[in-house]
């Protein structure tokens, strides 16, 4: 009976340590993602350097700067890896970009964007969408 529980007790912890090892991983790879629309509806664009790839970093400017002088947040916003190698993940997110113009409120919703996130200098890095 001893050894029962003592087997059981291993396998949970083993479990539990799986699963928060990948969560960990995982989370690493949308920090980038959540950082760039942050970024975004705070109308931040000296931090999309520190959080895009080279190669895009340009075109994440621009995103910014569309948003720039206009009252913006993130509505029912959230993000997972939908899939993951060493150097590479796809990240989506859910919810949308509310974006105030005077008394009109328009939503640019995020669903039907795959973002490509990569390792560059050793850090997670978004590189498009």
């Amino acid at each position: 009976m001893k050894k029962n529980f003592v087997f059981i007790l291993m396998l949970l912890g083993l479990f539990t340590l799986a699963a928060c090892s990948k969560k960990s991983d995982s989370s690493e790879a949308v920090k980038p993602v959540e950082a760039f629309y942050d970024a975004i509806v705070t109308q931040k664009r000296d931090r999309v350097s520190s959080i895009t790839c080279a190669a895009w970093e340009k075109d994440a400017l621009r995103d910014v700067d569309a948003f720039m002088g206009v009252k913006s947040e993130l509505k029912d916003f959230s993000c997972s890896v939908t899939a993951e190698g060493k150097d590479e993940a796809t990240v989506t997110c859910k919810g949308a970009i509310a974006a105030s113009y005077g008394t009109e409120v328009t939503d640019f919703p995020l669903d039907q964007r795959s973002h490509k996130v990569i390792k560059e200098q050793g850090e997670w890095r978004i590189c498009g969408y």
